[in-house]
């Protein structure tokens, strides 16, 4: 009895440390030591539970269930519930409330029950009753974190977003904070443009918890999610050292390394993520993404093997399986299968994040009726006269990574990245006599609403200024979306350089179809939509050239394909800056890449990457229906690298 006494006192004193994996480790080899112990093995089940390891958890606690009966023995609460919790999370609906109905009956005075039983209703869209049987729960329990969790999920259903916010930070604020409530709560933040407020609370709670791994994680995350590498490194390397092995830290880390370039490194810990665990979607699409497949290697065999287990995947996981088996069949040249596969993940992705077509529209019609050449002369206003900033911009996968890669690899340029802010810099500006609202949620500077154009543009580029963190004549921010406000940034910043990369429409729509995107984006999971979306920037680029004439430089990427010296040269002439054969050298620049081209643009020019749809031709009749002439017009500017028979 001491030596079990001995175990269940370490393990608890690691789980009060909220280090779960080491007390999951030490668990299994106390089970080793004393295997018929009941209490030690419901404890090793239920920490497998809180490593996320819900199908180990469940073998475990349904062959306790099956012992007890074979023993004629009554069900054990802790076994039931701990059965149902497993089943709610594989989705399991049915058989969970048919283990939790039983028991509600049972011991009707049980939050846990009623809160288990809450999730089921809310999974199979009885949120009335879900709502009845979580209050419940918290009336019996006013502290119950699961209960304050379920009740949160279904406000949010509901739209009740305030007070769902408010009830996950009850759950988050205190030393032993609910888990799902975290990421629950930073998603649902995010959604609502909110990543600033999140980052600042997790940054304060970080030094009130400094060994919570929930609190320096979600940081991590969220700092990186904003760019500011500098700061999610370490957090993620805390981290680390807080949850060793840990294989949602391992995967997000290896996805920064491979942003800030440190391809290998990258690789290692994607890697160590999958042999944690090994059937984790996200790692596995992940890896193969600079994988090349071929039928019967081990990467090939292993995501096969990992897809036969599909269903039981969440919907955002099983989307990464999709967008990863499309790339291995594309690999293996079964383009029937990538394709079917494309088109799934695509419809599963719009399922969790709605796209409104017409809502969408609304933005760039307003923009090309309001900011025209006469509305911007009516305000009289004049702007910052800085010639720091330089913006690349077009459509996303059009080739803008390239070329701020081989801007940045000048002494005198800083490539910042893909900024966010710019939207905030122009919220609630006057054009005319008009107002444009952008959606802020956030303020991103400190200035009055009806800031000057001048005083807009000095907060930008300060804001660059910061990121950059020592002088640089030229910074870069190079966010594509940012083709929307053209007009604006020639008037807030009249001496900025802007850049329009331009690619192939089909090419462009292509790449952008097959890549999962973390956020946003959400045109591209339909190749209808995609094709239409084209149209839209197509035409509203062309209002910027009648509209504002030599404001942009433009390129083409198959003529930086081509002659990259040659464009390279012009570039750097475009920025006023004197030419650095650096710049040739692009590839190997060190500097963070936060997109879909982070491998790419670390290897030399590669001439497949033009033209390569008519290989996908017959697959993508809609999005080629939809894009109509502009395919025969683009072609027309890029005839002159047509060879000559």
């Amino acid at each position: 009895m001491s030596e079990l006494n001995d175990a269940m006192r370490e393990i608890e004193q690691l789980e009060a440390a909220r280090k779960y994996p080491q007390a999951l480790a030490q668990a299994k080899l106390a089970v080793k030591k004393i295997p018929r112990s009941r209490p030690l093995l419901i404890k090793l089940a239920a920490l497998m539970e809180s490593c996320k390891q819900h199908d180990q958890a469940l073998v475990l606690y349904q062959r306790m269930q099956e012992a007890v009966q074979k023993e004629g023995g009554t069900p054990n609460l802790q076994v039931s519930l701990g059965m149902a919790r497993c089943q709610i999370r594989k989705s399991q609906y049915e058989q969970a409330a048919a283990i939790l109905e039983p028991l509600r009956q049972s011991v009707p005075a049980d939050a846990g029950v009623l809160a288990a039983l809450a999730a089921c209703r809310r999974h199979t869209g009885s949120l009335a009753d879900a709502e009845e049987l979580a209050r419940a729960a918290l009336q019996l329990n006013p502290g119950h974190q699961p209960a304050t969790h379920e009740l949160a999920r279904v406000l949010i259903e509901n739209k009740e977003i305030d007070q769902a916010i408010e009830l996950l930070e009850q759950n988050i604020r205190r030393p032993d904070l609910y888990g799902d409530s975290i990421d629950l709560w930073i998603a649902t933040l995010g959604k609502q443009n909110r990543n600033r407020y999140a980052q600042d609370m997790l940054e304060q709670l970080v030094k009130e918890y400094p060994e919570s791994v929930e609190f320096v994680f979600g940081f991590a995350v969220l700092a990186n999610r904003a760019g500011e590498t500098s700061l999610a490194r370490p957090a993620y390397e805390k981290a680390l050292q807080l949850s060793p092995n840990n294989y949602r830290i391992l995967y997000e880390l290896g996805v920064l390394e491979r942003i800030a370039g440190n391809l290998q490194r990258s690789r290692e810990l994607v890697g160590q993520a999958l042999t944690v665990r090994p059937d984790n979607p996200a790692a596995l699409r992940t890896y193969g993404n600079d994988e090349k497949y071929a039928y019967g290697d081990d990467s090939f065999s292993r995501l096969n093997y990992v897809a036969a287990k599909l269903t039981d995947f969440n919907p955002i996981e099983q989307i990464h399986m999709h967008y990863a088996l499309a790339k291995a069949y594309d690999d293996v040249e079964e383009l029937d299968t990538a394709y079917r596969h494309y088109g799934i993940a695509g419809e599963k992705k719009r399922k969790i994040e709605t796209y409104n077509e017409k809502e969408s529209l609304k933005l760039i019609q307003i923009i090309s009726k309001v900011v025209t050449k006469e509305n911007l002369q009516k305000n009289e206003q004049k702007g910052c006269d800085s010639e720091i900033p330089v913006f690349i911009l077009g459509m996303p996968r059009s080739g803008t990574s390239l070329i701020e890669q081989v801007l940045s690899s000048h002494p005198d340029i800083f490539g910042a990245g893909e900024l966010k802010f710019l939207t905030g810099v122009m919220e609630n500006i006057k054009v005319g006599g008009a107002r444009l609202r952008m959606g802020e949620k956030e303020p991103v500077f400190d200035y009055d609403a009806n800031a000057s154009y001048e005083l807009r543009g000095q907060r930008f580029v300060e804001k660059l200024q910061k990121l950059a963190g020592k002088p640089y004549p030229r910074i870069v921010d190079k966010m594509p979306g940012n083709f929307n406000f053209v007009g604006l940034i020639h008037a807030v910043l009249p001496n900025a350089r802007i850049i329009h990369s331009r690619r192939h429409p089909v090419e462009t729509c292509l790449s952008c179809y097959r890549i999962h995107f973390a956020e946003g984006h959400q045109w591209t999971y339909n190749l209808r939509e995609l094709g239409r979306f084209y149209r839209r920037y197509w035409s509203l680029m062309e209002f910027w050239r009648k509209e504002f004439p030599g404001a942009m430089y433009e390129v083409h990427y198959e003529d930086n394909v081509a002659d990259i010296k040659g464009q390279a040269h012009k570039l750097i002439d475009y920025l006023g800056l004197e030419w650095n054969e650096n710049c040739l050298n692009f590839y190997n620049t060190d500097r963070p890449v936060k997109t879909a081209s982070a491998s790419q643009v670390r290897k030399p020019i590669y001439t497949t990457s033009t033209n390569r749809w008519r290989k996908y031709e017959k697959y993508l009749r809609p999005l080629i229906d939809e894009l109509g002439d502009v395919i025969e017009i683009y072609e027309a500017e890029i005839a002159h690298l047509t060879p000559k028979v």
